[in-house]
């Protein structure tokens, strides 16, 4: 088998491993590239080897995973897309979201001329998502599916988001066989509503995320700090803006809001979720139930993820009032590193306010909006408008989903053995560096490698 990295590879978004054996080629998520425009630009390059591709494997419905499907599909992928159960229920939601992003993007690009191109084009349209939706086959944990004679795959819960999974490969010969592992996102050992990840305990080959491998984060008195900063801007008569992703985040913080409410351990306000993709995914939630932690009753996660706690606003006019409001209130919307959605209107409506405040709970991408303005930029561009940054920010990393480095090593350390090579990818250089000096020098591991963009691994 021979594994080439098509993306997130020295950076943590674009995930697509191409993968062939004995002629029979696929995909190992195929996510788009973001944050700054050479990385976006990424996401137009002609790739020949991955419209051979005849299957797609998908670790979970995050866009930097899954977000190139309906391009792989408007260049002529017509192949089966597999995930878990709970994915195929996510990945419908945020491909069309992603496409409807894409045309709004290029026609507000050639509105207002602000284009390198004549006419600027979306990179796929509604229609190629909605394509893709018929390509997706849910599979269930923890079963062998066959791809072809002697290839099988099969999918464990990696606790990352809802349906996110650890994917192994089996490669047979005429006389060996071989499995690949590929972690996909790691969560945390104690997600707050999920199920934890699922052990493995054998590989011969791995491939292993770093999005943390250079940070260990504060996982204790979560919810103390969250209730510190909500009660901080409230207090002072304050919007709290929350940029969240859709999937995962979002819920999470729904559920510790709700405890926080329910013990009184926060000020009395309103929780508004300005994010239809977030209401909607919300619902599947409610509806996988049992990939929920066992401890919870129906009743518990459906009060906490239910509309006793928070607003939606559905429509464009809906948010737009939320936005010109100036009462105290929490507002959670999307995109999580704030490369579009929403919250984009919220920030340039109350950044210039000190009363105000933006809570990050979630891992900022190198050159993204979020990660310029967690790193103190005192004015930010949005909507092509300079915005003074006079709000507070905050930061609470002990909410993110990924694994971080003490966390990746402690789920390495439960392998039995040694694995023959340990591939590490989605993680920006330092993080990456920082992991394959821990494997090597704490876990005794002497075969890991940091893959580039485009280099290829010949496992036989």
């Amino acid at each position: 088998m021979k594994l080439t990295f098509r993306g997130a590879a020295g950076t943590v978004t674009g995930s697509r491993i191409l993968f062939d054996h004995h002629h029979f080629k696929g995909l190992v998520d195929c996510g788009l590239f973001q944050g700054p425009r050479d990385f976006r630009q990424l996401n137009w390059l002609d790739q020949p080897d991955l419209n051979q591709a005849q299957c797609v494997l998908l670790t979970h419905a995050h866009i930097d995973h899954s977000g190139y499907l309906p391009r792989l599909y408007k260049n002529g992928f017509r192949g089966p897309i597999y995930c878990s159960a709970p994915t195929s229920d996510l990945l419908p939601i945020m491909l069309l979201d992603a496409a409807k992003l894409q045309e709004e993007d290029a026609y507000f690009a050639n509105k207002i001329r602000h284009s390198r191109h004549d006419p600027a084009l979306p990179l796929y349209q509604e229609v190629d998502a909605l394509g893709c939706n018929r390509l997706i086959h849910a599979t269930p944990w923890n079963e062998w599916t066959p791809l072809s004679e002697s290839l099988s795959f099969r999918l464990s819960r990696s606790g990352h988001i809802l349906g996110s999974a650890y994917i192994q490969l089996a490669a047979t010969n005429s006389n060996s066989s071989k499995i690949v592992t590929f972690s996909g996102d790691l969560g945390s050992p104690s997600p707050p509503i999920l199920r934890e990840a699922e052990a493995i305990q054998n590989t011969d080959v791995l491939v292993v995320e770093s999005t943390y491998g250079n940070r260990a984060l504060p996982r204790t008195n979560v919810s103390e700090n969250l209730a510190l900063v909500i009660n901080k801007v409230i207090g002072r008569g304050g919007t709290l803006i929350i940029p969240a992703f859709s999937v995962g985040r979002t819920q999470d913080l729904l559920y510790l809001i709700s405890q926080l409410k329910k013990k009184q351990h926060i000020k009395s306000c309103p929780v508004y979720l300005d994010s239809p993709m977030a209401h909607r995914v919300t619902e599947v939630y409610l509806k996988n139930l049992p990939e929920l932690k066992e401890d919870f009753t129906g009743n518990d996660i459906e009060e906490a993820l239910g509309k006793a706690v928070f607003k939606p606003t559905l429509s464009p006019d809906d948010s737009m009032l939320l936005c010109m409001s100036d009462e105290p209130k929490i507002v959670i919307s999307a995109s999580g590193m704030l490369q579009g959605g929403r919250v984009l209107h919220h920030l340039k409506m109350k950044l210039p306010h000190e009363k105000n405040g933006v809570l990050f709970v979630g891992y900022q991408g190198m050159g993204t909006k979020g990660r310029l303005l967690k790193d103190g930029l005192t004015k930010i561009r949005l909507h092509h408008t300079d915005v003074d940054v006079e709000a507070e920010i905050f930061s609470i990393d002990g909410l993110s989903a990924h694994a971080d480095s003490n966390e990746i090593i402690a789920w390495l350390q439960r392998f039995q053995q040694e694995p023959e090579l340990t591939l590490i990818n989605h993680g920006e250089p330092e993080a990456s560096q920082a992991l394959a000096y821990r494997i090597t020098h704490e876990l005794g591991w002497k075969n890991v490698r940091r893959p580039e963009l485009n280099e290829t691994f010949d496992l036989s």
